[in-house]
């Protein structure tokens, strides 16, 4: 199996691995066959990237979570969002001369808060319940994404990696939810600006990125009103603090930054740096990497950081690489102790041509063997910018662990 950019995808390949919705339902299942208007209409949908079965499926790919806590947890953050902003407009309109009458839609309104909150909850408990019931948590840099509906996958996606790196920092049970409902709920200030502004292509003015920067306590009003308590409220409201004091709304340092915001920050800079953007393009995986941890300790916690690199690889099982060899191979296993360099099926020759016997190489024990690019996803401007941005991940991942 390996991941190909959809434009790539051809009528005929058969879909290795299901494609799901951003509530998590099912849209097709593994094995399927794909034709021009099952591709279209994924296209359509905004999908970027497919698991595409090719003969070598012995690929190591398990799920994070189940298909099951993804579809409550999706719902749970869509009837959140909802509920507030249907709040937000009633309390708006009582204060109207003459709507006095409005007072038992509100209080309804409370009560499907609190509801709404509750479901919350118990879709972090889920989360929660799945990531410390596996033996090893490990997360390639790169996941597909869906452009569709971005706000909701990037919180999913920001609340995975957090939870993975509490658990990694030895957060315990209460402390884990805390983090994911706030790490869920990171962003739920973004409902007060208009989302053409969010969307806009180009270059935001002045006015309009003040306007943004407001969304961290937007957020905190929200959430400081509801029953999930003031932690995920702070995770809102200090998301985009910086470890220097560079970040807003406060420009608090250090620990002054609440520990549940310091690590939502590193997941949140990761997956917006790796995702498409209506403004700009998904920056290579390792550039982001390399972005995270050079900047440890001056954007970001330097422990929170260390726990990253511990759990995060640059190159997610069934990725296509290129190795140092010129061989085409893709991704088999991760190796716990040496993320940058997994287990891989050699599949190509330096031609270009499928071997008839691939053989599988573990690179943490022939460290003469270098993989230097992606295959097809992502492509860097140049092989020396592949391998400077490789040694610099390498070095600064060292640091980062051993907190030099």
């Amino acid at each position: 199996m390996r991941i190909l950019p959809i434009h790539q995808v051809l009528p005929g390949m058969r879909l290795g691995r299901s494609v799901q919705d951003q509530e998590g339902r099912l849209i097709i299942a593994a094995g399927i066959t794909l034709n021009r208007r099952l591709l279209s209409l994924l296209e359509e949908q905004g999908y970027t990237a497919l698991h595409i079965a090719d003969g070598f499926d012995d690929v190591d790919l398990p799920e994070l979570v189940s298909l099951e806590t993804k579809h409550e947890v999706m719902r749970s953050i869509r009837q959140f969002v909802e509920i507030e902003a249907l709040h937000a407009r009633r309390q708006t309109l009582s204060l109207l001369p003459g709507n006095f009458g409005l007072s038992p839609g509100i209080n309804m309104i409370s009560k499907a808060r609190y509801e709404v909150c509750m479901n919350v909850m118990r879709a972090a408990e889920m989360l929660v319940g799945d990531i410390m019931s596996r033996k090893e948590v490990l997360i390639g840099m790169v996941d597909i994404k869906s452009l569709r509906d971005f706000s909701f996958g990037h919180s999913v996606q920001v609340a995975l990696i957090a939870l993975v790196i509490g658990r990694i920092l030895g957060y315990n049970t209460k402390e884990l939810r805390e983090l994911g409902i706030g790490a869920l709920l990171h962003d739920v200030g973004k409902t007060a600006v208009s989302t053409t502004l969010w969307m806009k292509p180009g270059e935001l003015t002045r006015e309009e990125f003040a306007t943004v920067r407001d969304h961290p306590e937007a957020g905190f009003e929200i959430l400081r009103k509801t029953s999930l308590g003031l932690m995920p409220a702070h995770v809102a409201y200090q998301h985009h603090e910086r470890w220097d004091g560079s970040g807003y709304p406060r420009g608090l340092t250090g620990e002054r930054i609440s520990s549940y915001a310091r690590v939502t920050a590193v997941c949140d800079v990761l997956d917006a740096m790796t995702s498409d953007r209506p403004y700009k393009a998904a920056m290579h995986p390792l550039e982001a990497l390399s972005f995270i941890v050079e900047n440890s300790g001056v954007l970001f916690d330097p422990r929170v950081v260390a726990a990253f690199s511990r759990v995060v690889a640059p190159f997610p099982v069934a990725t296509g690489v290129i190795l140092s060899t010129n061989e085409t191979a893709v991704v088999k296993r991760l190796n716990p102790d040496s993320l940058e360099r997994p287990v891989v099926t050699v599949t190509k020759d330096p031609d270009g041509h499928y071997y008839p016997h691939p053989r599988t190489i573990d690179l943490a024990a022939h460290p003469e063997i270098q993989i230097v690019s992606y295959a097809e996803w992502y492509t860097a401007p140049n092989l020396d910018e592949v391998l400077n941005m490789n040694r610099l991940v390498r070095g600064a991942m060292d640091r980062a662990v051993t907190g030099e």
